[in-house]
């Protein structure tokens, strides 16, 4: 549960410029099972506890954590790992401890006004849901969620002006997740999959369809919620795919095996 300064802190300033964008974090497209590459993305976030915050059921502020997108051609398995490059905060004395979640579907891409927690549309979907009220933001690190945009209108910032593009709620859907550290760094909410050591690396293999993705980053220290002052506290974030073996060379390591039992 946020402390009540947390809530005011969130609802009166960060929430102002919470966008959900790709800028500078797109992977790119992958086949996985048919190639052997690798690519890493930089990236930062504001606060060390965005992603476990996001946890329960009053949710989390999408602006403490950081997007990154890719797709997949084919199905296949897929390892992300996040590395911490940034440790600490002098002034605070804070680590970031880097968690993921993983979802199938994007936020709003341009030319449509991009996503973020204090649209109108996504307040009104907020406030029907069960729980704990207000939401805290419209992220959930352990399953689905949605997230709106604003109407985008024939002249920017008029909406005398007539509606080019209404305002629309997109779902992410949840895939899996990776936590570094213990539930003494990412607090008590069940089902967390952490990686038991709290060493500022990450790493998870998940089997995808293919489609498009998107990845949620933020800090899993719990306890360091609060009103700020923050800091930018940066990683790296590696995506892999591997090939599979191909069916000659299994078939060669089938006959190799073969022919060794009748030596024998």
């Amino acid at each position: 549960m946020k402390s009540t300064t947390l809530i005011a802190f969130i609802a009166t300033v960060s929430w102002a410029g919470a966008h959900v964008s790709y800028t500078n974090r797109d992977f790119g497209s992958y086949s996985p099972g048919n190639e052997n590459r690798s690519t890493a993305l930089n990236g930062n976030v504001s606060s060390t506890f965005g992603w476990a915050y996001s946890t329960d059921d009053d949710l989390g502020d999408s602006h403490r954590n950081r997007a990154f997108r890719f797709t997949l051609l084919n199905a296949g398995e897929v390892t992300i790992s996040v590395q911490r490059t940034s440790n600490t905060n002098p002034a605070l004395n804070d680590i970031l401890l880097p968690s993921f979640s993983i979802y199938s579907g994007l936020a709003h891409l341009p030319p449509n006004a991009l996503s973020h927690d204090s649209s109108a549309i996504t307040q009104l979907y907020l406030s029907g849901l069960p729980g704990t009220q207000p939401k805290q933001g419209a992220f959930f690190a352990l399953g689905d969620w949605q997230i709106g945009n604003d109407p985008v209108y024939n002249t920017p910032g008029d909406p005398g002006s007539g509606v080019t593009t209404p305002a629309s709620l997109v779902q992410l859907t949840y895939q899996g997740h990776a936590a570094d550290g213990t539930s003494a760094n990412y607090g008590s909410a069940s089902g967390i999959n952490g990686d038991g050591t709290a060493d500022g690396f990450v790493t998870g293999t998940f089997n995808l369809a293919a489609g498009d993705y998107t990845i949620m980053i933020g800090g899993s220290d719990f306890a360091a919620q609060g009103p700020g002052p923050y800091s930018s506290y940066n990683f790296t974030t590696t995506l892999s795919v591997v090939p599979e073996p191909s069916t000659t060379l299994l078939g060669a390591l089938g006959a190799l095996a073969l022919l060794r039992r009748r030596r024998k």
